[in-house]
């Protein structure tokens, strides 16, 4: 019985150690809202993409690595200083300050480091440099409100392991189950108490 108990609460670890686990910057919704081309391709040929998503960036790409990005705004103001989008190629006009986060990056370190630095980008790549995705101003935004949520879930379930760690025993004898005891009664308790955010959504 002692031996079942303690199997049963080993899973029930293991479960929460997962539930716990911080979202990574590879969570997000990184292969959207862009496109990538060559640096040499003309701004004319990106100007219908543009024209359909409006919001999207133009990352610029030569060989294996990401150079720059263009935007929609970014053509605006060249063509206002007379830029003929029939000749100039993007990598004439791309803003190059690119900041590079690994996939496997926690969003708090990763949101920390993007509060910190300044950049016309940030992209994401694997463990070994190649690209994963584009992390967008809408990016952050998601990212913030997950990190908050899972800030929550976790000092929830932190307060109620100690719980449920005392009450296993009791449970297996009577024949309940340790997942009723995660879901109910220890975490009646902590009903209506809040926690504190470590992100500003402002």
């Amino acid at each position: 019985m002692i031996f079942i108990v303690k199997w049963e609460t080993n899973m029930l670890d293991g479960y929460l150690h997962i539930i716990m686990e911080e979202p990574k910057i590879a969570d997000m919704s990184i292969a959207d809202e862009h496109i990538v081309v060559a640096s040499k391709t003309r701004v004319s040929a990106i100007c219908q993409e543009l024209s359909k998503n409006p919001d999207y960036a133009v990352l610029v790409k030569k060989g294996s690595d990401i150079i720059g990005i263009v935007t929609a705004r970014d053509i605006f103001a060249q063509m206002a200083e007379g830029l003929n989008a029939t000749k100039i190629k993007v990598d004439k006009i791309m803003r190059k300050d690119i900041l590079t986060l690994r996939g496997d990056t926690p969003l708090s370190k990763g949101l920390n480091m993007l509060s910190k630095l300044s950049s016309d980008a940030v992209i994401v790549t694997d463990n070994d440099g190649e690209y994963l995705g584009y992390f967008s101003v809408k990016d952050y935004r998601e990212a913030t409100r997950k990190l908050e949520s899972h800030q929550l879930l976790s000092a929830r379930l932190s307060r109620s392991r100690k719980a449920i760690s005392r009450k296993a025993e009791a449970k297996e004898e009577s024949g309940g189950d340790l997942l009723d005891l995660l879901l109910g009664e220890n975490l009646e308790d902590e009903d209506g108490q809040e926690f504190p955010s470590m992100i500003s959504l402002d």
